[in-house]
């Protein structure tokens, strides 16, 4: 099996953003490192809904409708959490 010719630039991008809001919440401060995490997750949401088809590449998981909704309830969760008081 050969992967030659495949590329998925969104995908290494949303690894890279998962990268460093590790490093964020670790070195910096976990609220804003959360914080970081919401917004690359309604990114995602926004470039499935824009992007249609099977684009983009490695964020296209279900239908449309369905990776939408999935990272959006993800990303109104994680960012309620991190701008909660008390949590």
């Amino acid at each position: 099996m050969t992967f030659e010719g495949h590329h998925a630039p969104a995908l290494w991008l949303v690894v890279a953003l998962i990268a460093v809001v590790t490093a964020v919440g670790t070195l910096v401060d976990v609220q804003l490192g959360a914080v970081l995490l919401a917004a690359t997750l309604a990114g995602a949401a926004a470039a499935r809904l824009v992007l249609r088809g099977r684009r983009p590449e490695g964020v296209a998981v279900r239908s449309t409708w369905a990776d939408v909704t999935v990272l959006t309830a993800l990303a109104v969760g994680i960012g309620v959490l991190a701008t909660s008081p008390g949590v």
